[in-house]
């Protein structure tokens, strides 16, 4: 038998539960939060759709790291909607190489990135232009959601997808030094896109990754080149431990 890869317990404090072709999502109740995050750009009903926008996006997302690790012989697999973004948890009765674990951390983004260019594509070829305007807001928001945070959780900083994809890649050549490559290069990635941040005057932006960063720095130390947990202000895997709680940060 392998060693387990992921296990997780229903999380209390979950607003309802649902089946995705036999993959059961949990909504957490600070998934609720993501409303707040859009009344700085919309108002009334398109609040709704904010919120409906970004919930689908984070369920696709999580829908092709949960699909694809099932491909792969997960078991148990399981979708929880927090704070946000989200995390698949699953179990493995045998080990999972660095390329398939490369695979499955990259599907989530990649789904999200189809979609939103899916949507633009359509709004290029004219065919959204009778679309009313709250259905316009929610496509908006969609492709904020699915394609802008799924390009950036490509970002080589640990705990995101991108620090993963970069672990799991250096594992295939050099599995000994992989974990480690990886905290120096989420490190130097991080401290980068602070900088940028604050010079570009986003200051919520630059103490969000600052803390991304430091979180992904913690919880990688002494780990091999499985996945570690990952936290972001999108959509995301999470790698939690039995009887773990979810994190105190928004994921």
């Amino acid at each position: 038998m392998g060693r387990l890869l992921r296990v997780v317990p229903p999380y209390r404090w979950s607003v309802f539960t649902f089946p995705l072709f036999g993959v059961p999502v949990s909504v957490h109740f600070s998934f609720l939060f993501v409303a707040v995050f859009g009344l700085g750009a919309y108002t009334g009903w398109e609040i709704a759709a904010w919120t409906a926008a970004v919930f689908v996006a984070v369920l696709l997302h999580e829908s092709g790291h949960a699909f694809t690790a099932r491909a792969f012989g997960g078991v148990s697999v399981s979708i929880t909607l927090f704070a946000l973004g989200g995390y698949t948890s699953w179990a493995s009765p045998r080990t999972i190489g660095p390329g398939r674990q490369f695979l499955i951390s990259a599907a989530g983004s990649a789904v999200g990135i189809a979609a939103g260019l899916v949507v633009i594509g359509l709004g290029r070829s004219g065919t959204l232009d009778t679309v009313p305007d709250l259905a316009i807001a929610f496509l908006e928001s969609f492709v904020w959601a699915g394609l802008v945070w799924g390009v950036l959780n490509w970002v080589p900083i640990l705990p995101l997808d991108g620090g993963h994809m970069l672990q799991h890649a250096l594992a295939m050549v050099a599995p000994a030094r992989a974990a480690g490559i990886a905290r120096v290069v989420s490190v130097i990635a991080g401290v980068a896109a602070v900088a940028a941040a604050f010079y570009y005057g986003q200051t919520f932006l630059a103490i969000f990754v600052g803390m991304i960063t430091l979180m992904g720095l913690r919880s990688s130390g002494g780990e091999d080149s499985s996945p570690a947990p990952a936290a972001e202000p999108g959509p995301t895997t999470r790698h939690a431990q039995p009887e773990e709680e979810p994190p105190s940060f928004p994921i």
